[in-house]
């Protein structure tokens, strides 16, 4: 890959200045999708590289029938595994998400909670298959649920994940 298309793959200037100014926690609680859609990241644990997210049930999160919306659910899910593997591997890697599965499990009445982790067995395997092939897809599961710990939805999330050539500065993510 050429230079010049490997900086089309850095983090927006926006968000590492927001983030170095507020840190993670507070910066992507002002995106404005999840201000709007009552999504909020109740937790941000950088050792355990893991971010525990909340869905707000109130007038502008209930659809039609009177339970979450669909699509909020899923946004809740959406950035943290690519953000959470930007961190562990750094800028050598290209990270975008590629597709994603929700199954909706159970209705809801009440604010709904997931927990998203990417584990050192995680970034072994990634690792690994990496060794043996230029970009690899991998996939993370969570489930989304309720205050009692009823599973609502299941995700999962296929990540493209790609090790960009060695014309890219050897050090570790900024962001």
């Amino acid at each position: 890959m050429r230079k010049e298309n490997a900086n089309q793959f850095q983090l927006d200037p926006k968000w590492k200045w927001l983030e170095s100014f507020l840190g993670f926690k507070y910066a992507i609680n002002l995106y404005s999708p999840f201000v709007g859609s009552g999504i909020r990241v109740i937790k941000y644990d950088k050792e355990k590289h893991q971010i525990d997210v909340r869905l707000k049930m109130n007038f502008f999160t209930r659809g039609y029938m009177g339970t979450h919306f669909g699509g909020s659910i899923y946004s809740m899910c959406d950035p943290f595994y690519v953000y959470l593997l930007i961190k562990r591997l750094g800028n050598l890697y290209m990270i975008w998400d590629k597709h994603a599965e929700i199954d909706y499990i159970k209705q809801n009445k009440e604010s709904v909670y997931a927990k998203f982790e990417v584990t050192d067995s995680d970034i072994e395997n990634i690792k690994s298959l990496l060794t043996k092939q230029k970009k690899t897809n991998y996939t993370f599961s969570t489930n989304i649920v309720d205050s009692q710990g009823d599973i609502v939805a299941s995700v999962k999330k296929n990540i493209y994940i790609r090790k960009m050539g060695t014309n890219t500065k050897n050090k570790k993510s900024e962001y």
